[in-house]
């Protein structure tokens, strides 16, 4: 008798350690983030072919406050896929500067231009979920995401002087991220974590106009992979689970 009470409360021992997580009763959850990021990274062009010089300029790119919207869903070993909308921009500038000062020519175009901006960009993630014992509120992870995207600019002027520009970019960033959920309770949770990029691959094409350029430097393409990038950046979520 002794020895089978020893054994259910081992048995019931060893059932509530592999229980489990109340919290991660739930299916699917959909997510709001603000995504941190701060990119920096060098652009090359040729100037002079035949003393292989190059002109070099570099960029920076902060952004504070940034909104994300994400979609998550379980596995059947209490894991999750998500995917995630990073960017969705398409947006035109116009100005246009003139003079009417003038009684017989009229009004001048002085200066004036076209900037289109397109950015789109999504994320898919597998979440390996860690610390699944029943009732643990705080839930580490890790993330591993696939991040394609493309981005162009089309600067289109209005007056004779200056020259259409153009550049497109077509690219792939796969991201390790260690994450940190706290389960408010059985509907909210807060998501922290720190995507790491490990890799960014891109193809990269840059068109302008300038006629005094030969036709072969009119358009520029490359093909670029860059690993452990300049790139850093946090988010911290809210998740309703449903």
């Amino acid at each position: 008798m002794k020895n089978f009470i020893l054994l259910l409360i081992a048995f019931q021992f060893v059932s509530s350690c592999f229980s489990q997580n109340t919290n991660l009763d739930y299916k699917k959850a959909f997510k709001i983030y603000n995504l941190t990021s701060y990119e920096k990274y060098t652009k090359s062009e040729l100037v002079n072919d035949s003393t292989s010089s190059y002109l070099l300029s570099t960029v920076s790119d902060l952004q504070i406050f940034h909104p994300t919207v994400a979609f998550q869903w379980k596995t059947k070993k209490n894991n999750f896929q998500e995917i995630e909308i990073s960017y969705l921009m398409l947006g035109k500038k116009s100005t246009f500067t003139e003079l009417n000062e003038d009684p017989i020519l009229g009004q001048q175009v002085l200066n004036g231009s076209n900037l289109i901006a397109t950015h789109i960009s999504a994320q898919y993630e597998f979440i390996l979920n860690f610390n699944k014992l029943k009732g643990k509120k705080f839930l580490p992870a890790i993330g591993f995401a696939v991040n394609p995207y493309f981005k162009q600019h089309s600067y289109t002027p209005k007056i004779a002087t200056s020259f259409p520009e153009s550049e497109i970019t077509i690219g792939t960033k796969v991201f390790i991220t260690p994450r940190l959920n706290y389960h408010i309770n059985s509907k909210f949770f807060i998501d922290v974590n720190i995507p790491f990029c490990v890799i960014d691959t891109y193809f990269l094409s840059e068109k302008t106009g300038i006629p005094i350029l030969p036709i072969s430097e009119r358009n520029v393409k490359s093909f670029n992979f860059q690993q452990f990038p300049f790139f850093v950046n946090g988010r911290i979520g809210v998740g309703y689970k449903f």
